[in-house]
């Protein structure tokens, strides 16, 4: 298996690849399948870092155009591993989240509850202020996902003392 900067020149090659199959247009659709930001694709190329969870997938998205032998493999390991693997993560990961919602007050509870409903009514104490609020954690949320300073009276700088 490749690492380092050969892998970042594997990345890129079947990256090429891909664009000149016609298969997609952008770096960016690439970056919408691993459900990254588009940045991360460059780091990928310059460092040959990649987050060993997203190899299988990377072997995947990039089989139409390039074999294992582009990524230093003499096949492909076993993807039942693989699946072992990230369904354990998974398992870890919701196991981890119930037991920090245990451990949190009723109050974040029924906060938390609410933010995750689906077709149900709202509690009777969400109002107008908690809907406003939520709004706005949304659009924070959404600015810092897409790479962006929240733009708020509170970022500004302000003077002090005199």
């Amino acid at each position: 298996m490749l690492s380092g900067k050969e892998l970042g020149k594997a990345i890129e090659l079947a990256i090429n690849r891909k664009l000149s199959s016609g298969a997609i247009k952008t770096k960016a659709e690439i970056a919408r399948h691993f459900k990254i930001k588009p940045p991360s694709i460059y780091d990928w190329i310059k460092k040959g870092s990649i987050s060993k969870e997203k190899l299988p997938e990377l072997w995947r998205y990039f089989s139409d155009v390039v074999g294992p032998d582009h990524w230093g493999l003499r096949e492909y390991p076993d993807q039942e591993h693989f699946s072992q693997v990230s369904a354990q993560i998974m398992q870890d990961s919701e196991a981890s989240i119930h037991n920090a919602y245990q451990l949190i007050t009723d109050e974040r509870r029924a906060v938390i509850d609410f933010l995750l409903l689906t077709d149900h009514p709202a509690p009777p104490w969400v109002d107008s202020d908690v809907r406003a609020y939520v709004s706005a954690m949304d659009e924070k949320a959404r600015q810092w996902l897409c790479g962006n300073t929240p733009s708020s009276k509170n970022n500004k700088l302000k003077k002090t003392g005199t």
